[in-house]
């Protein structure tokens, strides 16, 4: 019997200490704690993390994301993340924060450059990274932001925030993308301006039906000085990278005219853009631009011909 009691109270001690250790709660990490901060759904979650004089300082009764700063910072961010269709916080790994859009195929990473922890304290270093069907998209900047967190009342809170960015001037992948964005932002420039002046092309030869279309630049637009409307740049030859020029505008009254878009720089990536009066917009290699009327890709087809 005494063997059997023994055994007994054995188990039951084993039991209860499994009982206690699979019961106590896993202590917070820094880390969680900035997870919950930005991203939990609680209406404390981001106040929380915050020290006391901060909080007490910065949030009253009755505050709303119209009135309160610390409100509209938590919802910015909130509202970011939310932006993706997928969404993971994760507790460990590179990342600490990774959204997708499936649709877009745009994918935003929160990589931890490091996570230094010191007793009480814990530095964690977050930078961005956006990438584009699979490929990695260079930013002008790229972020980085440190959190210094410390242990109050057993609550990690964040007491500093660093807001850095990096410019990786000697890479040559950072500097490929950087400049391919630059391309495609000149090359969106370009055709706002070739249907800008294909536009004023359209209404100049309604308003001078004996005259027809023009090939000079100028004559669009004559009055550029003092000019605040922004159409006296129509006027230039040269603009963001590209060299503009009329053609083909022969008879009383011209009937026709050729317009191009061609890069002012031979070695440059950018597509050369073409259109006639018929309003269809073409684009081809910088290299094969004399084939853009002939054999360029059809962009946009529009109806601006007004001489039959």
């Amino acid at each position: 019997m005494r063997r059997i009691w023994t055994t007994l109270c054995v188990a039951m001690a084993g039991s209860l200490s499994l009982a206690s250790q699979t019961s106590a709660p896993a202590e917070q990490s820094a880390r969680q704690a900035l997870i919950e901060m930005f991203m939990g759904k609680g209406e404390y979650d981001f106040t929380k993390h915050l020290p006391n004089a901060a909080r007490a300082a910065l949030t009253r009764k009755g505050d709303s994301p119209e009135t309160s700063i610390l409100l509209r910072v938590s919802g910015a961010v909130r509202g970011l993340a939310a932006q993706g269709d997928k969404l993971e916080a994760l507790d460990v790994g590179p990342n600490i924060l990774v959204s997708e859009n499936t649709n877009s195929q745009e994918r935003v990473e929160i990589a931890v450059e490091h996570d230094s922890f010191f007793g009480q304290e814990d530095e964690i270093e977050l930078s961005v990274h956006s990438y584009k069907n699979g490929e990695p998209e260079a930013l002008p900047a790229i972020p980085r932001l440190t959190f210094t967190l410390k242990k109050e009342e057993d609550i990690w809170r964040v007491t500093e925030v660093t807001v850095a960015a990096r410019v990786p001037l000697e890479d040559p992948d950072y500097l490929k993308g950087l400049r391919q964005q630059q391309d495609e932002m000149d090359e969106s420039a370009a055709q706002m301006r070739i249907n800008m002046i294909a536009q004023m092309e359209t209404n100049y030869a309604a308003n001078h039906p004996d005259t027809g279309y023009v090939c000079t630049l100028a004559a669009l637009y004559p009055n550029t000085e003092g000019d605040p409307t922004g159409f006296a740049s129509v006027g230039r030859e040269e603009s963001n990278g590209y060299r503009f020029s009329l053609s083909g505008c022969g008879g009383k009254p011209a009937t026709k005219y050729r317009l191009m878009a061609i890069p002012i720089d031979p070695d440059s990536e950018m597509r050369a853009f073409c259109l006639d009066q018929s309003g269809t917009l073409k684009s081809a290699a910088a290299s094969d631009s004399s084939t853009c009327f002939s054999q360029g890709k059809i962009l946009i087809v529009t109806t601006t011909s007004v001489m039959q």
